[in-house]
């Protein structure tokens, strides 16, 4: 039998030694060679595993320090032409939460993101590579502890009369059970390294789901916003139906009195049939934004009602000044620094290569020919040993990886940065477009209101035969086109607003 004997320091006494070799050990990190062969020859074998552990302190590679990115300070405001804007005074100290979208008030909007958040497939991936990414945290961080193997073997062997030196043929049983057990001693920090590059990409891919999960909140909100425009649209394209059809009655009994041309008739119908097939193509897009938002979803079989976009609340805008450290709460930037971490680390692992690896091997157990006898002191078995492999020559493979880890580090760096920077492009663009529709949709709002005047008074002045045909067409097609671009120009503004909290990774309220 075989039982190979569990060196853990943990269990065993320190020996009175230990305290000498710590002293030595204070000037440096790191246990020399030299210090090992010191070790070996002053104390027993034992004594030299237990202090192993204990004393192994060095770690290879540099520290992971944060880049220092230079960014502004804040982010800056547009100037504004001097159109009147709504006041936001009150509304930017309401703060603003993690669930963003239910700002819009819409409970059709939350329930839509609250099924993509559970069923959604893209999200579904993500939750797969956390469990991958810790699975594979959870290997590196196995090669700090030693490895424990069972082993046991029979055998029953025979000999020819022919082989034999009494002539005689010879049978033997042998017997064999034991424990073997190994460890790594991390001298020089390559497993330390590795765990660390490990657990980054493992809080990395959580970082990631969540990028994920605001990805999906900001296409659902921006599809259902967009739905929700074109619902807008149809009421607009069914009030221009309704109007132009009014027309076109009117000019037909002004034909049938003989009082105008049939130029009057056919223009007025040219007219409602543009309007009717502009809200067939509505309709058509409309259904394709419900397609969308069911495979999103995963309901695809979705039905939404109709609503209207001018109903939804606009959300709080952002203070101003608003500081460019709240890019820090974006995922995909603590995403792309834990990349840069495991980048880091992993040259700490390829440095410690070039160094001495140190392994210690024990066993215990027992080996017997005879069954009888096989767990018998007599058939007990022990070693236990400690090896070092020191590269001498490798044809520049290991200096090759070290010098690989590096690249690979400063391309990571550089992706880093790239994500950094565009994130702070990305809240500057959403801040300009939040701002400024506002400010487009004062203006839209007072041509809608002038338009529509302008309409009605073109439609009685025609029936009163102050003004002819044109002028009613006209005024139809300004405020037809004056309401379509309010709405528009309404959803653009909000969806602008989820493009903010996208960029802003979920909120504008900065990290203490």
């Amino acid at each position: 039998m075989k039982l190979f004997l569990t060196t853990n320091p943990l269990l065993q006494p320190v020996h009175t030694a230990a305290a000498e070799i710590a002293k030595e050990q204070l000037s440096s990190r790191c246990i020399t060679p030299l210090l090992w062969l010191r070790v070996a020859r002053r104390w027993l074998l034992m004594s030299a595993v237990s202090l192993s552990l204990s004393l192994s302190g060095c770690l290879l590679g540099p520290d992971y320090q944060r880049p220092d990115l230079a960014l502004p300070a804040q982010y800056n405001a547009p100037q504004s032409s001097g159109a009147p804007r709504a006041s936001t005074t009150g509304a930017v100290q309401l703060p603003v939460t993690a669930q963003w979208w239910t700002l819009f008030g819409d409970a059709t909007l939350n329930q839509l993101v609250q099924t993509a958040s559970q069923d959604n497939a893209d999200i579904q991936i993500a939750l797969a590579r956390i469990r991958m990414a810790e699975s594979l945290a959870v290997q590196a961080g196995a090669a700090l502890y030693p490895t424990l193997n069972l082993t046991a073997s029979g055998t029953r062997a025979t000999s020819g009369p022919s082989v034999a030196v009494t002539g005689v043929g010879v049978q033997a049983n042998t017997s064999q059970l034991g424990l073997v057990t190994s460890y790594e001693l991390d001298v020089w920090g390559r497993v330390r390294r590795n765990i660390e590059s490990a657990s980054a990409l493992a809080t990395g891919s959580q970082y990631e789901k969540d990028s994920v999960s605001l990805t999906i909140s900001a296409l659902v909100s921006n599809l259902y916003l967009r739905l929700r425009s074109l619902d807008a649209q149809m009421a607009v394209l069914k009030d221009s139906v309704r109007t132009r059809s009014q027309s076109v009655k009117v000019a037909e009994a002004k034909l049938q009195g003989g009082l105008v041309s049939p130029i009057d008739v056919n223009q007025g119908k040219a007219a409602l049939a543009a309007s009717q097939a502009n809200l067939s193509e509505v309709t058509r897009q409309r259904a394709l934004a419900q397609n969308q938002l069911g495979v999103l979803t995963g309901k695809l079989d979705l039905t939404i009602a109709a609503g209207d976009v001018r109903q939804l609340p606009a959300p709080p805008l952002p203070p101003e000044g608003l500081p460019s450290t709240i890019v820090e709460n974006r995922p995909d930037v603590n995403r792309a620094e834990q990349d840069l971490i495991a980048a880091n680390a992993r040259i700490g692992v390829a440095t410690a290569g070039l160094f001495p690896t140190f392994s210690l091997v024990g066993l215990f157990g027992a080996q017997s020919v005879s069954f009888s006898a096989f767990l018998t002191d007599q058939s007990s078995v022990w070693s236990a040993g400690i090896g070092l492999l020191q590269p001498i020559f490798s044809g520049g493979l290991l200096q090759g990886r070290l010098e690989y880890a590096k690249a690979q580090q400063q391309e990571v760096l550089g992706a880093y940065v790239k994500v950094v920077r565009n994130a702070f492009g990305e809240v500057s663009d959403a801040l300009v477009s939040v701002r400024q529709t506002l400010e487009t949709e004062q203006y839209l709002l007072q041509q809608v209101e002038a338009s529509t005047k302008a309409q009605e008074l073109a439609v009685l002045r025609y029936a009163a035969g102050y003004v002819d045909f044109l002028n009613v067409l006209e005024s139809q097609r300004v405020a037809n086109e004056a309401s379509l671009a309010f709405v528009i120009n309404r959803a653009l503004r909000l969806q602008a607003s989820v493009d903010l909290f996208k960029a802003l990774g979920g909120g504008w309220v900065a990290k203490p």
